[in-house]
Parts: structure tokens; C-alpha cells; sequence
């Protein structure tokens, strides 16, 4: 097995790209903090323990996107594959054959590419089976349709002359299991963005309000009672874009 090929459910990101999140999370929500307290320290403290919370969000944000974007990479490399079974080619032709149709379609850093190269370069110099190789990349990938093939193909290696057939059906299962997914995204896309603007608009209300004079808000920044309802308002968006992060991750 090669060592320095990525596990897909595990953040990918370098130290420093943290650091780079953390840092600019941390000066926006502190000036956002800013805008309700117009206390320096007491900003800079709000901003940087909620830039915590919304680095790890980013982090697991960039997981999730590597592996929608793997599993879409996943269907068109089966459906290569299937193609060239169906031509008449054995397993490890296929896959050779799928791999020069993927570097056609996505650049030689994609993920699949990747994959496949590293899965072909392990059998013909390591001497490792396909379907040992196929495990492995679905035990780092985190993904049930490539587990779900990797088992299939185990079982069927060289026993089975439908082979073809089973990549087909693989293939539209993931398909379908797309599909809905995007369907899904599409329903909740304008609640996602009507959610978005209610988080934003008190926010404009404030520096609309701070902006025309006249001591408006003057109780909102020197008085404890305005400090509360500072700190109750800015709970209350934080648990507010919490349950819109955790409603609308919608597992297919």
C-alpha cells in the first residue's frame, strides 16, 4: 500500500491553512462583535473564541466537498470501466482504460486520477490484487457507494461473467443517490439564503442605525443592560447558524 495517499474523511488541510482560517474568522467576527459591544478587548475575545468553531466548520466543510466531488469522479471512472469490460476487456484492462478516458475529462491532480494511477502502478509493480487495492481506497475515501463496490468486487473477481452489468448498475445507483442529493440541495437552496440574510440584516440594521448619529445606540454600548441584549442578540445568531449548518446537512 502506498502510505502517502490521502484519507478523504480526514481534513487535508496544512497547519498553516488552520492558522490562515482561524486568523481571518477571528478579525471578521471580531469586528462583527465590535459593531454590538464597541469594546475592543472584550470584540477581539467574542471574535476569536467563535473563530474556533467556525474553523472547524471550514475544515469539515472541505472534507465534504472533496468527497462529493471524489464520488462524482467515482461514477464517471465506473462507467469507463464498464464500457471497456463490455468491449471485451479484462478487469485490469478496464481500469487501465478508464484511466486514460479520466485524464480526458479532469486534470492529472484530481483525486481519481490519482487513485486509479496509484491503484495500477500497486498491481503490475507491487503485485497486489485489485481487490485489495479497491478496498483500500474505499476504507480512506469514507464513502458507502465505493465500500458497497469494493465488497461487490471481492466477491465476483474473476467468477463472474457479469461483471459488466454490475458496474452499470453501481454506477446508476450513485447516480440516482446524486440526483436526489441535488434535488434535495435545489428544495433548501432559497431557505438556505433566506436564513443567510436573516443573520446578516441586524447586522446591517446596526451599522445603519450606528451611522446616523444622534446617539441611537448609545444605550446599546455604554450601558450593562445594553451589553446583555448585545450578548443575548449575538447567542442568538450563533445558535441560530448553528442549527441552519446542522439542518441543512442532508445525508442521501
Amino acid at each position: 500500500m502506498n502510505p502517502n495517499m490521502p484519507v478523504y474523511y480526514k481534513c487535508n488541510m496544512k497547519k498553516y491553512e488552520h492558522i490562515l482560517v482561524y486568523i481571518v474568522c477571528g478579525i471578521l467576527m471580531s469586528v462583527v462583535a465590535w459593531l454590538f459591544y464597541h469594546i475592543i478587548w472584550v470584540s477581539v475575545i467574542v471574535g476569536f473564541a467563535a473563530a474556533v468553531y467556525l474553523e472547524k466548520i471550514y475544515a469539515q466543510s472541505t472534507v465534504k466537498k472533496r468527497q462529493k466531488d471524489l464520488r462524482l469522479q467515482f461514477k464517471d471512472f465506473l462507467e469507463s470501466m464498464s464500457v471497456a469490460v463490455r468491449a471485451g476487456n479484462v478487469e485490469a484492462q478496464a481500469v487501465k482504460s478508464a484511466l486514460k478516458d479520466l485524464k480526458i475529462s479532469y486534470s492529472g491532480r484530481a483525486d481519481i486520477v490519482k487513485e486509479v494511477e496509484n491503484i495500477i502502478q500497486q498491481y503490475e509493480k507491487g503485485g497486489i490484487e485489485l481487490k485489495v487495492l479497491f478496498e483500500d481506497f474505499a476504507n480512506r475515501s469514507g464513502l458507502d457507494d465505493i465500500h458497497s463496490f469494493a465488497a461487490i468486487y471481492s466477491v465476483i473477481e474473476g467468477r463472474s461473467d457479469r461483471f459488466g452489468d454490475i458496474l452499470v448498475q453501481t454506477q446508476e445507483i450513485i447516480g440516482d443517490k446524486i440526483e436526489i442529493e441535488q434535488e434535495i440541495m435545489t428544495t433548501i437552496a432559497s431557505a438556505k439564503s433566506e436564513t443567510t440574510t436573516m443573520l446578516i440584516m441586524p447586522v446591517i440594521i446596526v451599522v445603519a442605525m450606528s451611522a446616523m448619529g444622534g446617539g441611537l445606540l448609545d444605550a446599546l454600548f455604554t450601558t450593562r443592560v445594553g451589553h446583555v441584549a448585545a450578548t443575548a442578540a449575538l447567542a442568538i445568531f450563533a445558535v441560530s447558524y448553528v442549527i441552519a449548518v446542522k439542518a441543512s446537512d442532508i445525508k442521501v
